[in-house]
């Protein structure tokens, strides 16, 4: 087979994994009134009124969440533009979009296994400005608890992994087939399905001048007169543990005060950072992450990988916690590999036609019968369960 034609195949497998992320139609949308509040630090007023835009941004998001996870905002308009105590204020309509993901399938009947990884920094250097620390696994750690309330993921922290080398250009630092192929042994190794990681973009002060020492400085700062704003940008991925897919990615952002000095050292993820402005902004930030990633992953079929065979009684690595029954059915699909080089180039899914029956159950691994002799069509360990 020649390379094209194996690529040919891997990227159809790539598409197929896509269309179960599909976008149903729009339900009709509403508009929301919102205040975005910004002080007018020395004067910049085109600093305020972006600082004012966010903050009615994150408003409006917070607000459209709370009616539904499947909400996006669409246009604004600026009804009302002011000054008061001090502070530019913007009075702001904006429309929330209401939509379905998907349609209800029978894999949704199962909670989907993923691991939370460590998120790589671009710019460790950044960390310096107030000395926090363990930032990689700490945001991780908040993403995976925000994860967890899902009722429909099953969720493994590992934040002690990095997958991305090339952070500038992550996620493509793929192998030649256009996979990542990290991903996949990861995913192997620690039984899921998916692999949420990320890349920490921006950490920046967008005054580093706000925090001088100096006596004039420091009455500016005390009487609220500077812009202790810090920024937050972070891109998440999520690939596929079986064939190394890309299946999503977003960018999301946040800004917020960064009330302590810059003197001090902070762990990421603890009361100290949370309870601060900019670590209230990142936790809100975290939970709108987790609500779009299980939206996501609520369309994607139910795969299990096989760990065993013996004769007709199939072993798999997914259990109790993943929603698996006694009685349940499973389709069998056989995963063929292609080599060039003695290189790993593709993945393809063959259906056998036949279906695995669930007989016995444990809280992380369950077990079942097939009707047929697994040798007639070769069922090997690492072939895939699938319920779509």
């Amino acid at each position: 087979m020649s390379c094209c034609a194996r690529i040919k195949i891997l990227l159809h497998m790539i598409l197929l994994l896509g269309a179960f992320a599909q976008m149903a139609h729009a339900k009709p949308s509403e508009w929301l009134m919102v205040t975005g509040t910004a002080p007018l630090s020395d004067g910049n007023y085109e600093l305020a009124k972006n600082r004012a835009m966010n903050d009615a941004y994150q408003q409006a998001a917070q607000i459209s969440q709370q009616r539904s996870s499947r909400a996006n905002l669409g246009m604004t308009v600026i009804e009302r533009e002011y000054q008061e105590g001090g502070k530019l204020k913007l009075d702001i309509k904006v429309e929330i979009q209401f939509q379905r993901v998907c349609e209800e399938t029978r894999a949704q009947a199962y909670r989907k296994q993923l691991a939370v990884v460590g998120f790589s920094m671009l710019t460790p250097a950044q960390t310096a400005m107030g000395h926090v620390a363990e930032v990689e696994r700490g945001f991780a750690s908040i993403l995976g608890h925000a994860l967890k309330t899902s009722d429909s993921l099953v969720v493994y922290e590992q934040s002690q992994i990095a997958l991305h080398a090339d952070l500038r250009n992550a996620p493509s630092h793929y192998t030649e087939q256009l996979t990542l192929s990290q991903a996949t042994h990861f995913a192997r190794q620690a039984g899921v399905q998916f692999v949420v990681s990320g890349v920490i973009r921006d950490m920046s002060l967008e005054d580093r001048g706000a925090f001088a020492t100096d006596y004039w400085t420091s009455l500016k700062r005390m009487a609220g007169q500077t812009n202790r704003n810090r920024n937050f940008k972070v891109d998440v991925f999520i690939h596929d543990g079986f064939s190394g897919a890309l299946v999503w990615q977003e960018q999301f952002e946040t800004a917020g005060q960064w009330e302590a000095d810059l003197s001090e050292s902070m762990v990421f993820d603890t009361p100290a950072f949370l309870q601060q402005e900019y670590g209230q902004n990142i936790s809100r930030l975290t939970e709108l992450m987790a609500d779009d990633i299980a939206e996501q992953l609520r369309c994607q079929p139910f795969m299990t990988r096989v760990t065993r065979v013996e004769g007709k009684t199939l072993h798999f690595s997914s259990g109790a916690r993943a929603g698996i029954r006694p009685g349940d059915s499973l389709a069998l699909y056989r995963t063929s590999s292609f080599y060039d080089a003695n290189r790993l180039s593709g993945m393809e899914l063959q259906n056998v036609k036949t279906a695995l029956t669930v007989s016995q159950v444990h809280p992380h691994f369950s077990s079942g019968t097939i009707a047929i002799d697994p040798g007639r069509v070769n069922i090997q360990e690492d072939d895939l369960l699938i319920v779509w």
